[in-house]
């Protein structure tokens, strides 16, 4: 493949190699593309390009002038770019600037890049490797994905299967934003802070779990992950931002804390699976369509899931929800199928209503308590049976493979 601009040897006996004065906004051709910039203060900007060349190799000048930055949404949406090389010369990229390229799948950085604004490359699913110039201060590649600080993931490219560098402190807004293959991810206990859309649109992603370490999430951080089933929130997270799991559309088992005070404005929008979801009464606040809401197409407005509920205590955040809303609340967590009551359903549930429908049929007569007989009778018939312990036995293996 050629070169995207192995014409500047010609281009320089038509230009001079001193910045001379040139017009606010102009255009280049060169082979494949037609780069659009602006000049300001004798400094190039890369606004845009024309063209269907699968190479773009970013000039060091233009002009005589140092091409200095790539302004915001330059290349956004570029359906030809597959490999993006950005010289030394340039100091700052904007955002969205490359965001939404579907063929890109290397960029190199210049060593001189000092500021990468946010999305600037999100939303490029083909993306398999960055690499950085050595001598960069800022930024750096780890494990092939683009670190800044070395210690706050930019963006993450690789694999289907993301296993997090063990020294990661942030994972910055669309890290992951749209990487569509992405089944499953691995944080380490070092990560603080989770920004704003960081897993929006990774679509194949099936179960999350946000290790204790982490103390913030960010809006829409999970927003639109359809294939998301379970999730997991660490014990200091205290707070589950707007959107947090919007059109999470296959969610049915959230796990967090009573140390989480407030849900926020469509944190759990779209997500009919968790109905039945338990809130602590330690949830002080309850956003705007938080849960139990889904949009209807027809009235163009917002409306209540179909037989959807929410538990809670007596006097709670959750009921005073629940009840303005016009959604269904029960009080107190549901124990079905827990009858031994140490907050999870397994094998040994089973064997004791296995155990209990046994003693039930050959005297009559059982040892379960009339909170454990509630608990065992998972179909509802006021009777502890064979039925029930399979049953049980269903749920536990249904969850083990979330």
């Amino acid at each position: 493949m050629k070169r995207l601009f192995s014409a500047f040897a010609a281009a320089a006996v038509v230009f001079s190699t001193v910045c001379t004065a040139a017009p606010a906004h102009a255009e280049n051709i060169y082979e494949g593309f037609v780069l659009s910039y602006t000049v300001s203060n004798k400094e190039v900007s890369i606004t845009g390009c024309k063209g269907n060349d699968v190479m773009l190799q970013i000039p060091s000048e233009l002009e005589g002038c140092p091409v200095t930055s790539i302004a915001e949404n330059a290349f956004e949406g570029n359906k030809n770019i597959s490999i993006c090389m950005i010289p030394d010369s340039v100091k700052a990229i904007g955002a969205k600037a490359f965001s939404a390229c579907p063929n890109l799948t290397t960029i190199t950085l210049g060593s001189n890049v000092a500021k990468i604004d946010d999305y600037a490359f999100t939303a490029c699913p083909s993306l398999l490797y960055i690499d950085v110039n050595k001598k960069n201060p800022t930024y750096s590649n780890i494990n092939g994905c683009l670190y800044e600080n070395g210690d706050t993931l930019l963006l993450y490219a690789g694999d289907k299967n993301a296993k997090i560098y063990e020294k990661t402190a942030a994972i910055r807004k669309g890290a992951f934003f749209g990487k569509a293959d992405i089944t499953s991810v691995t944080l380490p206990n070092s990560v603080k802070t989770i920004d704003d859309h960081a897993f929006s649109g990774c679509l194949s992603l099936k179960r999350i779990t946000v290790p204790d370490s982490v103390t913030k999430l960010g809006k829409g951080c999970f927003m639109s992950c359809n294939s998301l089933q379970s999730v997991n929130l660490g014990k200091s997270v205290t707070e589950i931002p707007e959107n947090c799991f919007h059109s999470c559309t296959s969610l049915s088992e959230v796990s967090f804390t009573d140390n989480v005070t407030s849900i926020g404005d469509d944190a759990f929008y779209s997500c009919a699976g968790i109905s039945g979801i338990y809130i602590p009464s330690a949830v002080k606040t309850i956003g705007r369509d938080a849960i139990g809401k889904r949009y209807d197409t027809r009235s163009n407005a917002s409306e209540n899931i179909s037989g959807f509920q929410i538990r809670g205590e007596k006097g709670s955040a959750a009921e005073k929800y629940a009840s303005e809303q016009k959604i269904s609340f029960l009080t107190g967590r549901d124990s079905r199928g827990d009858v031994n009551s140490d907050g999870k359903i397994d094998s040994v549930d089973a064997s004791a209503v296995l155990a209990e429908y046994a003693l039930l049929s050959s005297k009559g007569k059982g040892r379960f308590t009339e909170a454990q007989s509630k608990a065992a009778d998972w179909n509802g018939d006021e009777k502890v049976d064979s039925v029930d312990a399979s049953a049980i036995l269903a749920e536990y293996a249904r969850v083990q493979t979330l």
